[in-house]
């Protein structure tokens, strides 16, 4: 059967419309997967090279069984504040200042500061949604922090005095 000729025009510009829209749903579910994905910046720490001031400390393949003592110790810290560690591997055993990222069961993070076994203290008073290790030094770590621009700000902490504080201002609750 064949269509009158006025009907046949009219069904390439909806096939077009059609695909159109499939290109657009399929954009948007590929840029929501992108914007919900983790970042790998395994390389970027490896590549920026230390200030001259600080010495980069490295990670040890495995742990003694004082260091894990340690590090089970701190863990028990965030646990007791209803938290757990979002990963066991940011702790670094030779470093003077150390942290662990604990996430809560409503997915909030925050990070607790150690040295010498001692709890020091958290990043901020309030939580936040995405906090990464950045860069370990000996006596400072660099936390990078998810904003809700879409990018990343990092803060350095550093020991002084036996208590851990910011470089530079936390980026607010509110953005982060």
């Amino acid at each position: 059967m064949r269509y009158p000729p006025a009907r046949r025009r009219r069904r390439w510009p909806l096939r077009t419309l059609g695909l159109l829209a499939t290109v657009a749903l399929l954009g948007s579910g590929a840029a929501i997967a992108y914007m919900v994905m983790p970042e790998k910046d395994h390389g970027a720490a490896a590549t920026a090279p230390p200030s001259p001031k600080a010495k980069a400390v490295h990670h040890p393949a495995g742990l003694t069984k004082a260091q894990k003592r340690a590090r089970r110790a701190a863990v028990a810290v965030l646990a007791a504040d209803g938290y757990e560690p979002a990963r066991l591997d940011d702790w670094h055993p030779k470093a003077n200042v150390n942290v662990l990222v604990g996430r809560d069961e409503q997915g909030a993070m925050r990070a607790f500061f150690f040295s010498g076994g001692d709890f020091l203290g958290h990043d901020d008073a309030a939580t936040s949604n995405d906090i990464r290790v950045a860069k370990f030094h000996k006596n400072a770590v660099t936390l990078s922090y998810g904003v809700s621009t879409g990018g990343r700000e990092k803060v350095t902490f550093a020991l002084a005095d036996g208590d851990v504080a910011p470089a530079t201002p936390v980026p607010p609750s509110t953005v982060r």
